[in-house]
């Protein structure tokens, strides 16, 4: 049985779920405006379950699944990589740095550092969302290792990573500098804030689409001769010589009664 699974058609998913989860998130946040929540039953419960400034809900759940998607898919290339005898490494800690984004994105981890970095460091105004600091410096630390890797990669790769880097940061991270000032003298409570959060969370969802077309269509672009099996057999590999559909833009999952296949060249 083969799966086929297109760069344009997986980018398409992401993107109509998140765009799904944006107008959610407006409808009901626009509807608690003007009417109040306590006006219309189940309002409230709609907003926990779609606002996009809240953790633990379904677009937080689907960022997650997003992040882990990016996460399988660079463990892929870095397994490819080490079977083709090339440097793996950096492929393999951009898997487990999304790995980590993943994890944080569903519990909330770098929202626990916001009120000890508080107190201890006195933080206000873009600064009030004390988290952007330690994960300010992390950032630098990756552009400062990550600058040669990123330098060498083909120039469509480079260009769909730097352009996706740049639209997640610019959600992730500054304008979370803006709306953490603008939290610390108005509160939530107020439409500018919710606009505020919308770009912010559209620019974060649109980066992942963006990093998961970039990372499929150098899948399919770049590691055509490369197959991957799913078998119960230890004797075989799990990248075997010939060619993977999934870097064609399929993705080849046969059952381990089937007889092997020959290797196309």
């Amino acid at each position: 049985m083969d799966i086929v699974l297109k760069p344009k058609s997986i980018t398409k998913f992401f993107a109509f779920i998140f765009l799904l989860l944006t107008l959610a998130h407006i409808a009901v946040k626009s509807t608690s405006f003007f009417v109040g929540d306590r006006h219309v039953v189940g309002l409230f419960d709609l907003i926990s379950l779609f606002d996009l400034d809240k953790e633990k809900n379904i677009p937080t759940f689907c960022s997650a699944a997003a992040l882990v998607f990016c996460s399988a898919l660079l463990a892929i290339i870095a397994l490819a990589k080490k079977k083709m005898e090339k440097d793996y490494f950096c492929w393999l800690g951009l898997a487990v740095i999304f790995l980590f984004l993943s994890i944080d994105e569903f519990a909330a981890i770098h929202e626990r550092f916001v009120i000890p970095l508080q107190h201890a460091l006195h933080t206000s105004g873009i600064f009030y969302f004390a988290w952007v600091i330690p994960y300010g410096l992390a950032l630098i630390i990756f552009l400062l290792a990550y600058t040669r890797f990123i330098i060498h990669l083909a120039a469509r790769t480079r260009f769909l990573f730097i352009i996706a880097g740049l639209i997640y940061i610019a959600g992730a991270l500054i304008s979370e500098l803006v709306s953490g000032r603008y939290y610390e003298v108005h509160g939530e409570s107020s439409v500018t804030y919710f606009i505020m959060i919308t770009i912010e969370e559209c620019l974060e969802m649109t980066g992942i689409v963006t990093f998961i077309y970039a990372l499929t269509s150098y899948i399919d672009l770049q590691l055509k001769d490369i197959q991957l099996r799913i078998t119960s057999s230890s004797a075989n590999s799990l990248f075997l010589n010939g060619s993977l559909p999934f870097m064609r833009q399929s993705l080849s999952l046969k059952s381990s009664m089937e007889p092997p296949t020959q290797a196309s060249n």
